[in-house]
């Protein structure tokens, strides 16, 4: 089994790096994802993913400053453990409607400077700007519809 959970942080890593990103980076969030216990240390993470030490701790701290992996304190241990941060994937969303309000923003602006020019050349602008005005008001919506959507998942999980 442990084999398989490797072989899927592999696959988050090729992931990562087929987007542009660290692959250690996205095996290391991979293995966080899985592992048990969810915990990690540094030397735990270098010798499931075979790794160095400065590989790993180059790619935690990208994890820790992206928000996705924070720190982990286990009582009577001097050692720093990592986890994946619960709560992640919806602070993430939220990421996303900040930066969609500010491509909007953006976008605004430049009409304003195309103001009265041909529409040939707004085109290109008014598309970006409808398309950030929709992703702003989908996103504004995740926080309430993903509480909702879990909340329906515990009531089946409850029922007999």
């Amino acid at each position: 089994m442990d084999n398989e959970l490797r072989e899927y942080a592999e696959e988050i890593g090729r992931y990562f790096a087929d987007k542009g990103l660290p692959r250690t980076v996205g095996r290391v969030i991979g293995w966080l994802l899985v592992c048990d216990p969810p915990h990690q240390s540094t030397d735990q993470l270098m010798d499931v993913l075979q790794a160095s030490r400065g590989s790993i701790s180059m790619a935690m701290q990208m994890a820790v400053q992206t928000g996705a992996v924070e720190r982990y304190a286990v009582p009577g241990s001097r050692k720093t453990y990592y986890r994946f941060r619960p709560g992640f994937w919806l602070r993430e969303a939220e990421e996303k409607a900040r930066n969609a309000a500010e491509w909007r923003r953006l976008t605004g602006r430049g009409l304003d400077l195309l103001a009265g020019r041909p529409d040939d050349q707004r085109r290109r602008l008014e598309e970006a700007h409808e398309m950030y005005a929709f992703l702003e008001e989908e996103y504004s919506r995740i926080e309430e519809r993903w509480r909702e959507h879990r909340k329906a998942l515990e009531r089946r999980a409850r029922e007999p």
